[in-house]
């Protein structure tokens, strides 16, 4: 038995945040870090982009150097994985088992990526791409002119279209949709999105659906469309979204529903247990329902709000939700929610070839998304969208700059 003080079961950004921010807290208390991985906390943002293009070293990823996390006396078991969470008892168990006792407990386990039920999807040659070793194997396994077939047309399946074109890869992206980004950006970015990937020699085919993996000799080698065409290949990436890792929270009687349902200081239905990042809902005040949000602004903001709420503090979580992707070298922002937009506006941002849509809802505005746009014009939008600023004078304050 080790008493752990407060807890962090996962080794992802968010839960390194958590670490972070309780130490610049002056938090004095012991602090322990439970990850599965094999390496100190790294961004994920570079997996799909620089590392995935062979740009950038894995260890250039890091959070932290390794002995951060000493200085700061902050325990970090790596290779550990936790097999049960005792709310009654306030001790989690690892898979060795070695228990530890908390003062509080954060769940920080992120999200697993999605396999469709396709027959052969388990063959080698199927990559997934959510872990530091994801990126790896895809990277050493794509030489120049390999055929690379990306099934899906989301975030991470775009970037890493974009990074193994620049590796010399031959890349098809297969969209069921009808087209690119179709869960988060209006038909008119989405259409820049593909002329953008196109002009870089990417073939995308929309509305096309998958069936099945075919393998050779045991391995993946053609993926079967929904009109019986097949698709040949070299190497397959599947980037259909992620999942909540819900699993120990939900095992441990915690209150669970599409991620671990938290309250605005991000605590979970049992007491001294907090949870952030991808594997939690909360309620956001801002747009009156449940949000899941999948981005590394979630769980920066998250992780201060968790540190507060440990420190005594009564925080309340509410974000407004940014997100941003990097492709051919052009950079996509996202600020807010457009889901119950009534209105739209879509300006060109002059010599600068930028391209911002606003999206409005009662006459408010309320999300946008940007290609190309200065930090200060970005400010701009946050501000008029963190405001609920007049829909109609978007167009009039974007013009002047």
């Amino acid at each position: 038995m080790q008493q752990a003080g407060v807890v962090i079961i996962g080794g992802g950004l968010a839960g390194a945040q958590v670490a972070i921010q309780l130490r610049q807290r002056k938090w004095v208390g012991p602090i322990t870090i439970l990850s599965q991985e094999e390496v100190a906390p790294y961004w994920r943002p570079p997996l799909s982009k620089s590392i995935l293009a062979g740009t950038e070293e894995a260890d250039t990823a890091l959070i932290r150097p390794a002995s951060f996390w000493e200085r700061r006396a902050v325990s970090l078991r790596l290779n550990t994985q936790v097999v049960s969470l005792d709310s009654g008892a306030k001790s989690v168990t690892t898979a060795s088992g070695a228990r530890f006792t908390y003062d509080h407990a954060v769940l920080a386990t992120g999200a697993s990526c999605i396999t469709p039920a396709l027959p052969g999807i388990s063959l080698p040659g199927v990559h997934v791409l959510r872990g530091l070793d994801d990126a790896l194997a895809l990277r050493d396994a794509v030489r120049p002119g390999a055929r690379v077939a990306v099934l899906g047309g989301g975030f991470i399946g775009l970037e890493a279209a974009s990074a193994l074109t620049a590796r010399g890869a031959r890349v098809t992206v297969i969209e069921r949709e009808s087209r690119l980004l179709a869960r988060v950006a209006a038909p008119a970015m989405s259409d820049v999105v593909l002329a953008l990937h196109r002009a870089h020699g990417v073939t995308v085919l929309l509305g096309r659906g998958a069936t099945a993996v075919e393998g050779v000799g045991g391995v993946a080698v053609a993926v079967r469309l929904e009109d019986g065409e097949t698709i040949p290949f070299d190497r397959l990436l599947v980037c259909v979204g992620i999942r909540p890792e819900t699993r120990l929270a939900a095992a441990a009687g915690l209150d669970c529903q599409d991620g671990i349902l938290v309250d605005q200081a991000l605590c979970t239905s049992a007491p001294a247990i907090y949870a952030l990042g991808d594997c939690v809902r909360f309620t956001s005040q801002r747009y009156g329902r449940r949000l899941r949000l999948e981005s590394i602004q979630n769980a920066i903001d998250g992780s201060a709000v968790v540190a507060a709420a440990i420190s005594g503090e009564m925080p309340c979580y509410d974000p407004l939700p940014i997100m941003s992707s990097l492709q051919f070298g052009h950079q996509l922002d996202f600020i807010g929610l457009a889901v119950d937009a009534h209105e739209s506006c879509t300006l060109e941002m002059g010599d600068r070839a930028g391209l911002v849509t606003v999206h409005g809802q009662a006459g408010n505005c309320i999300a946008c998304e940007c290609l190309d746009v200065t930090p200060d014009t970005l400010s701009i939008l946050r501000d008029l969208i963190t405001k609920k600023a007049p829909f109609k004078n978007c167009n009039a304050r974007l013009n002047v700059l």
